[in-house]
């Protein structure tokens, strides 16, 4: 991809915002893309950790692998959005895999590079805290649902945070219900019975890898505390 086109998209994502044109160039050039085919693995847990990725069109999983092939699902990352900055500051392993949901292109920037600009940068470094801060306050939100919130009520929530995260209006999530099932932490019977049950009801509709929002407002009583 031409410099030029790396500079616009680094301009929209908020790390790189507010840069100058200058500075921004330059920092293109430092920058490769990538393309990932859906289910393409980009990284897994324990790998090194080497640059620092961001989601310019499609969209990743970010999640911890079990032992008998099973997965904890630990975030969606969509166009906008990074990942892959914990292995760069403490330069350990990845602590999660990272998977290519669809047909997905990233921009990757290398540890040393990236570091070295929030050195030279530090208003940066609030956009990388706001973003740790989320991170935590999602995961603080995750583990308060397993504990006080049914089967039912985990599947409504998450669908209505997916959708209100999303950023781009669109009630379509592309999301397969193991996937599902994976980041509520339930059995995938369970959640393909409410599933249907909600399908049934007219509240969303199930095609393949894709789940449609039909009544949000609906869904959110479905959420009971």
């Amino acid at each position: 991809m031409p410099e030029q086109r790396v500079a616009e998209h680094l301009r929209r994502l908020p790390l790189f915002s507010r840069l100058p044109d200058s500075e921004l160039a330059e920092l293109a050039e430092r920058v490769r893309t990538k393309s990932f085919k859906r289910g393409e693995m980009i990284f897994r847990k324990d790998d090194p950790g080497t640059h620092l990725y961001m989601v310019l069109d499609g969209g990743v999983k970010i999640a911890l692998p079990g032992e008998f092939g099973q997965e904890a699902l630990v975030a969606i990352m969509r166009p906008g959005e990074f990942f892959g900055e914990l292995a760069l500051f403490d330069r350990s392993p990845r602590s999660a895999s990272a998977t290519a949901l669809e047909d997905t292109r990233a921009a990757l920037l290398a540890g040393d590079d990236f570091l070295a600009y929030l050195e030279s940068h530090p208003a940066s470094f609030r956009v990388v805290l706001e973003t740790l801060a989320r991170t935590i306050r999602r995961l603080s939100d995750r583990v308060e649902d397993l504990i006080f919130l049914d089967v039912p009520s985990r599947v409504a929530k998450y669908l209505l945070d997916l959708v209100r995260s999303s950023g781009d209006g669109t009630n379509e999530l592309t999301l397969t219900q193991d996937e599902l099932a994976a980041f509520i932490g339930a059995s995938r019977v369970s959640v393909n019975r409410v599933l249907g049950d909600l399908e049934r009801r007219e509240i969303i509709s199930i095609r393949r890898r894709r789940i449609a929002i039909k009544d949000a407002d609906r869904l959110a009583k479905e959420v009971r505390f």
